[in-house]
């Protein structure tokens, strides 16, 4: 099985300012592979739904996934 990383991107709601916390799995570890990704976010507090790019989170987590 080819190798797996798990990206946790932390962004602050355009709205309200808390954060949202969305995951994407990728083959690639470094950041540049999932840093060019269109997104959409929704706050699960104020409901505010927001098109970003990845490179705009506040945190940008890479974890092994088996």
């Amino acid at each position: 099985m080819a190798a797996r990383f798990v990206h946790t991107l932390l962004f602050a709601c355009p709205e309200c300012n808390l954060p949202v916390a969305i995951s994407r799995v990728s083959k690639e570890k470094n950041f540049e592979g999932v840093d060019a990704e269109n997104l959409r976010i929704r706050c699960s507090y104020c409901e505010t739904v927001s098109d970003t790019t990845a490179v705009t989170a506040k945190k940008h987590y890479v974890e092994d996934w088996p």
